[in-house]
């Protein structure tokens, strides 16, 4: 049974550095669709720079590594989620899960989001053939996903889970949709509290929007965490995660969750190789219809930053009360020229 578990993890790891490497050799950054998908879901995940992929007992995993949704037999939880992100654009989720035992636990979910009344800048040019275009002064942009999962502990120290979503997403009143799964393992390695993980994410079929073909954000990530001190009224916590989009060079997100009385929770968290980054137009030439001539872009060597955010903190307070717990979550995120974000979530477990 060891070498199997040892398989499964140097399996999922290969996965993840052959991953890695195709992406460093084919990066088009920005050339993945349903970017909606790389927004974090939850206030916990949030606060830890989304290194989740060794949290466990949460049913907030389905976001995330599903191997980490494994609760206790009979457990239930429920969790929404609410995020007021930039440009008025809500972007809010919910997810129920339950652990039935040997059969493991299953859990359902979905996010939802969406702005509209935008007004429309439309182009006087020529459109495609054959497609009727939307002329109204104002349009909404609307995605949403819906998903299962199912998740299970093998052993005592290892959890397999996997999630398979369907994920539409409408523009101007055109509409596309894809279905994707996500995989994932969690490990304990036996010294103390420390835990590998990796989880494969968007895995799944490309989408067309006006005959272009589009590629889910598929992500790939190997994690771990540790308690550097643990006991019923402090403890510190570390998780770092090693994630690489398809679409984007390899990034560290670390993150540190401190607590008191195991009720009160401070989180913290950065993502390295993100923020503060700037990527950079190669040269390149385009074809002037109306003169017939090729002349260098106005993009050619000009350089942006990758994004705007930066550090986010984070509390939580977990209440219990006869059995049952109910768990708030907040987290802030740093945005230099956008506004800033604020993230709430609500579980509820019994």
């Amino acid at each position: 049974m060891r070498h199997k578990i040892i398989s499964t993890l140097l399996i999922m790891f290969v996965l993840i550095y052959v991953g890695s490497g195709f992406g460093q050799e084919m990066k088009k950054t920005g050339s993945s669709g349903a970017s909606i998908l790389k927004v974090a879901v939850g206030a916990k995940a949030t606060a830890l720079a989304s290194a989740m992929t060794t949290v466990q007992g949460d049913v907030n995993q389905l976001f995330w590594n599903p191997a980490g949704l494994v609760m206790n037999a009979g457990e239930t939880q429920v969790t929404f989620s609410y995020n007021n992100w930039i440009a008025d654009l809500s972007h809010n989720a919910f997810a129920v899960g339950h652990a039935f035992g040997n059969l493991g636990t299953f859990a359902i979910g979905g996010m939802m989001a969406g702005v509209g009344d935008i007004a429309a800048n439309r182009d006087i040019q020529e459109g495609l053939k054959g497609v009727d275009y939307v002329t109204d002064a104002t349009f909404d942009f609307n995605s949403n996903f819906i998903a299962l999962s199912w998740a299970r502990s093998f052993t005592d120290k290892l959890s397999l889970g996997a999630t398979a979503k369907y994920y539409s997403e409408s523009i101007d009143g055109v509409g596309v949709h894809a279905f994707a799964v996500d995989f994932g393992a969690i490990y304990k390695l036996g010294f103390r509290d420390l835990t590998i993980g990796a989880r494969i994410q968007n895995l799944g079929q490309d989408y067309k929007f006006y005959y272009v073909p589009v590629n889910l954000p598929l992500v790939f990530s190997f994690g771990a965490s540790y308690s550097f001190l643990s006991s019923d009224i402090f403890g510190m916590k570390g998780f770092v995660d090693a994630t690489k989009p398809l679409d984007a060079d390899q990034m560290i997100l670390g993150g540190v969750e401190v607590h008191l009385y195991k009720s009160l929770y401070f989180r913290s968290g950065y993502k390295f190789n993100f923020q503060g980054i700037q990527d950079e137009y190669l040269d390149r030439n385009v074809y002037y219809t109306d003169e017939a001539v090729n002349r260098p872009s106005w993009l050619s060597k000009q350089s942006y930053n990758r994004t705007d955010e930066g550090l986010s903190v984070g509390a939580g307070l977990d209440i219990p009360y006869s059995g049952y717990r109910l768990t708030l979550d907040y987290t802030w995120s740093k945005f230099d020229v956008l506004d800033d974000v604020n993230r709430f979530s609500l579980t509820f477990k019994f």
